[in-house]
């Protein structure tokens, strides 16, 4: 068996989540953003948003 180059190989294509309308945020009303695989609200979550906090 032979053990392929780094580059010599391509990845699949990801498929389509279809998210649907955005819902409204519980808090304040406005129409929330799909981050990081999930809705949230930008204006009431701050700063807060992302990997780097959980």
């Amino acid at each position: 068996m032979t053990v392929p180059d780094e580059d010599d190989f391509e990845l699949p294509d990801l498929p389509v989540i279809d998210k649907g309308p955005p819902p409204e945020c519980g808090t304040c009303g406005e129409a929330m953003k799909f981050i990081d695989g999930d809705w949230a609200c930008i204006d009431c979550n701050g700063e807060l948003l992302g990997p780097e906090t959980g």
